[in-house]
């Protein structure tokens, strides 16, 4: 591939990032309270770690296209290589579906209309129709590169610089809410035990943020210096995801009331904190708008990588 094609670091740490980041996740970890520090340090030694340093290492010894399904093919015979690229594909139906989903309550939520964004009908009709519009312009343009280089900054990273700063100044303003999911601290609260079990159903939730990560892998043919840039591309974006979910989860599990989380809906905690720090409410419609964009990140990596 002539090198004006390929793909720059950053690029690719966005597009890493594209494939699982997304500011969905972090009421699922918020909830958790205190015991969220536990739940992401196990699931990065436990899932993501493994999966990267895996990934890093396959992808240097075979860099060409093909990714996870290359891996098993080259181990195990044509057969079994088939099985995976079949399973990384057919499991987009589900997969991507659950994603779509967040697509109408977040249009809704973007033009004040939460009733709208709730209608099953209208829902249904976002996730057939966006994905088809994602579909053709990944056959039509490099939405590989518009996504690393653009749609990341739309969707991710500006949302949850918006998220981290509001919460800060949030905290900076009434401390440690005793009425939050975070409340006074203590050891009991971290450790999961017989008094907390209840966070257990989280967790599966919170391994899910990293699910993804070793996709990358399918752009490295196409990424510049590849055995060099890609083990680290994909510990940075490692990185970044723990900070991002860890920090914000704090910030968010703080100022929620215990007990009145929504999960399906990341513009709850924006509306906290424009009413703690006396903003206009139409802050929440913009970022509604923007993780909208996020999602929409998201469904286009995973479109055009299993593809």
């Amino acid at each position: 591939m002539s090198s004006q094609h390929k793909i720059a670091l950053s690029t690719f740490i966005g597009l890493t990032m594209a494939l699982c980041a997304t500011v969905r996740s972090i009421p699922t970890l918020a909830a958790a309270g205190w015991t969220l520090l536990v739940y992401i340090i196990f699931a990065v030694l436990f899932f993501a770690a493994p999966i990267a340093f895996i990934s890093g290492e396959l992808s240097t010894m075979l860099p060409q296209e093909g990714g996870p399904q290359l891996w098993v093919k080259t181990a195990l015979g044509n057969k079994w290589g088939f099985v995976v690229a079949w399973l990384l594909w057919v499991q987009m139906f589900p997969g991507m579906v659950m994603v779509a989903s967040t697509l109408g309550p977040l249009l809704g939520n973007t033009f004040g209309n939460v009733p709208l964004g709730n209608n099953h009908w209208f829902i249904l009709g976002c996730i057939l129709i966006i994905y088809w519009i994602i579909t053709f312009l990944n056959l039509k343009f490099d939405m590989a590169k518009v996504g690393g280089n653009i749609g990341v900054w739309l969707g991710v990273y500006i949302p949850v610089l918006v998220i981290f700063i509001m919460g800060a100044f949030a905290l900076s303003k009434v401390g440690i809410v005793s009425h939050g999911y975070l409340g006074s601290f203590s050891w009991s609260k971290v450790v999961p035990n017989l008094q907390n079990m209840e966070t257990f159903k989280y967790l599966a939730g919170i391994m899910f943020i990293f699910v993804g990560i070793e996709m990358s892998s399918v752009f490295m043919p196409r990424l510049k210096d590849a055995t060099k840039n890609y083990t680290k591309g994909v510990f940075i974006s490692l990185i970044g995801l723990v900070l991002l979910n860890l920090v914000n989860a704090a910030l968010v599990a703080n100022v929620v009331p215990n007990g009145k989380m929504e999960l399906s809906n990341i513009t709850q905690p924006i509306l906290i904190y424009c009413h703690i720090l006396g903003l206009p409410t139409i802050i929440a419609n913009i970022f509604s708008f923007m993780v909208f964009i996020g999602v929409l990140l998201q469904l286009s990596a995973w479109v055009t990588g299993p593809s």
